[in-house]
């Protein structure tokens, strides 16, 4: 028997990518995992303007929303080998020198809670690794969405 809990920790969350072009959707089988990781982060913010006139009702500002941004961030440690540190290498050999994506460090980055799948075309903006003298190397990827045909994906995360 099985139970079910109402929580779930981290490291049921997995973040994959895919090195492609922002006008090409990955199918299922492209995506990767990214590697051993410890911490994933979502952040999604919008920009604002304020729109307020002198006929604001009760002196409150009148915002509205212009531009959507959405970051990954993601850190982990570096392992020999473990089934993904190819992939792992992979991202961080194209993050330095993204020839197949014309000069520009982008993938498609995918993040699955329990409840929601999050997926968009994304500018990686930071990749470094970390080797102290008698610690576990660790390397940290961030993200930011960019602009593709299909904007930020927001689906249900299907039920297994």
């Amino acid at each position: 028997m099985a139970c079910e809990l109402d929580k779930y920790v981290g490291r049921e969350v997995p973040l994959e990518f895919h090195i492609g072009c922002p006008d090409v959707l990955p199918e299922e089988a492209d995506w990767l995992p990214v590697g051993a990781l410890r911490a994933k982060e979502m952040n999604g913010t919008w920009d604002t303007v304020d729109g307020t006139t002198d006929d604001s009702v009760g002196s409150l500002r009148s915002n509205l929303a212009t531009y959507q941004s959405l970051e990954f961030t993601a850190d982990g440690t570096c392992k020999r080998a473990d089934g993904t540190l190819s992939n792992q290498t992979a991202l961080t050999k194209h993050f330095y020198s993204p020839v197949s994506t014309g000069g520009q460090p982008v993938v498609w980055l995918r993040m699955t809670f329990p409840d929601l799948t999050f997926v968009a075309f994304m500018l990686l903006t930071e990749c470094s690794r970390s080797a102290p003298h008698d610690e576990v190397t660790t390397f940290s990827i961030t993200a930011t969405a960019s602009e593709s045909p299909f904007g930020i994906i927001v689906t249900d995360t299907p039920v297994v």
